[in-house]
């Protein structure tokens, strides 16, 4: 027979209550409970049990944080064992969720952006933890984590279907990273990952626009009275910039002397771990990867076209304006949402009768464009911030394959039998 839970109770008026955590006071305070009720042990059980998932992320956060407060030493769980029979019972004991808690907060959180950080802490608290945390370090398998792979492959969405390749692929490889590090401390022989069979990579070709849409919605953005949004949306198209680095541009990044934009930060959204709030915020930090960083000649079209629209920011101002300025700002003076243009771009879309993209669609559009007509791929790379020309010539390579087509035209012989 199962044991009774200790946090559940049967009250004077014959209801069954049960009592959880859902955070401490201040991070380091006392715990802070709530009660579920119920008329059946078994419905307490039930509904306590789906309380406490709701929390669970949370809570053991800020038990994390509560530990490392109280530890003298703070450079990891292993350095926190003295001596070699200490050692091994931390080996024998360690669990996969606590690993995976102490490499993320341990080892990767200073390392890596607030965004990349996120990500790990949604796939260790959303999947590999209540998937397969509970195992030991030393008990999991090659054949544990291919079950796991199965699971994203057929479960991992919220609606119980599964995730793309290319998600699944992501997820691993935060494991096995996290693996390689247990590996490298001595707390596991080999890495199970390395056995595993992943899903094969799929490749999407790129939603783009086609040319006679580009002008329809060109035609509309140059006609509107939302200009910031709107200019916005046209240097997109005309840059290939991302939104989060169109949202983040500063008038001290565009340089009018040179005719080059600098693109140096990128507007992103982060988890807050508030107890109460908002749970995410906007912060504007560094580019998605260091190849991101980069210059973007401006042509004379572009140019004139920013200058013109620095003039009437300048003169909305009365000139109250510095290199601090965000170049796209709300009423309030600061940066616009990413989620306020893109509910904005659905409306300029439907108002060209240009088909429904997302906002990424632009950058796809800007390459396809410029690899059309012929501009270089090590220079197209440079200018889109990909890490290197490969990457770019294989997403483009339908518009390669159009302008060869149009180049063998050109020496095209008759055949007859």
């Amino acid at each position: 027979m199962k044991e009774q839970r200790r946090n559940i109770y049967k009250r004077k008026d014959n209801r069954y209550e049960g009592r959880y955590i859902v955070g401490y006071e201040s991070v380091y305070g006392k715990a802070i409970y709530r009660s579920v009720y119920a008329h059946t042990y078994e419905e307490a059980v039930e509904v306590l049990e789906e309380a406490e998932e709701r929390v669970h992320e949370e809570v053991e956060l800020q038990r994390l944080l509560r530990r490392q407060k109280t530890q003298q030493q703070t450079t990891g769980i292993l350095q926190r064992a003295f001596s070699h029979d200490e050692m091994l019972k931390v080996v024998r004991t360690l669990t996969l969720q606590e690993w995976m808690i102490e490499w993320l907060e341990g080892h990767k959180r200073n390392t890596i952006r607030p965004t990349s950080y996120m990500r790990y802490y949604n796939v260790i608290y959303k999947h590999i933890i209540p998937q397969i945390g509970s195992y030991n370090l030393l008990e999991l398998t090659p054949d544990i984590i291919q079950k796991f792979v199965k699971y994203l492959c057929e479960d991992g969405k919220n609606d119980d279907t599964g995730l793309s390749p290319a998600t699944v692929r992501s997820y691993m490889m935060i494991l096995k990273s996290a693996l390689e590090l247990a590996v490298d401390q001595e707390l596991m022989i080999k890495n199970p990952c390395r056995k595993v069979s992943l899903p094969p990579k799929r490749f999407h070709k790129p939603v783009y626009l086609e040319p006679d849409e580009c002008k329809r919605l060109e035609y509309v953005l140059l006609h509107t009275d939302d200009n910031p949004k709107s200019v916005a949306i046209l240097l997109a198209l005309k840059t290939g910039m991302r939104l989060g680095e169109l949202a983040a541009l500063k008038w001290g990044d565009v340089d009018f002397s040179n005719r080059v934009i600098h693109v140096r930060h990128s507007l992103q959204r982060v988890k807050t771990f508030e107890p109460e709030g908002p749970k995410t915020k906007l912060v504007v930090s560094e580019t998605k990867t260091t190849n991101s960083v980069r210059d973007i000649p401006m042509n004379n079209g572009q140019y004139e076209y920013l200058k013109a629209y620095h003039r009437m920011v300048v003169a909305d101002s009365w000139g109250n304006i510095n290199e601090n300025t965000f170049v796209f700002q709300n009423q309030s003076g600061s940066f616009i949402d990413p989620r306020v243009y893109q509910q904005y771009f659905k409306v300029v879309l439907k108002k060209a009768k240009v088909k429904e993209v997302n906002f990424h669609a632009l950058r796809h559009t800007f390459a396809t464009i410029a690899a059309s007509k012929n501009m270089q791929i090590s220079v197209l790379s440079r200018i889109l911030g990909h890490s290197n020309a490969a990457l770019t010539l294989q997403l483009y390579i339908h518009s390669i394959t159009n302008q060869d087509r149009a180049e063998m035209s050109k020496v095209d012989w008759e055949y007859s039998a």
